[in-house]
């Protein structure tokens, strides 16, 4: 009985000794899938109309006199039109 006992320790020093090693391994140098999944950095544009910066990728954008803006909202974009129409 005294021998199930001892050995049921040991196994267990090891399996704690092999988790701990394995955590510390995976956190100094994580998988490319990890590195992957980071979010990436978006480019940002300013609104002519109200000065704030909205990632390019969510701005509304219109053609004003020829020229490509982008804007937060839609409201923003149609303050602006109407203060510079042609």
């Amino acid at each position: 009985m005294i021998r199930i006992l001892i050995m049921a320790f040991w196994v267990f020093v090891v399996y704690t000794l092999l988790k701990t090693l394995y955590r510390a391994v995976v956190k100094s140098d994580p998988p490319k899938t990890r590195q992957q999944d980071r979010i990436k950095g978006e480019e940002m544009v300013q609104d002519p109309q109200c000065r704030t910066y909205v990632p390019k990728a969510r701005a509304v954008t219109r053609q004003i006199n020829g020229e490509r803006c982008s804007f937060c909202s839609e409201a923003c974009a149609q303050q602006y039109e109407e203060q510079h129409r042609a």
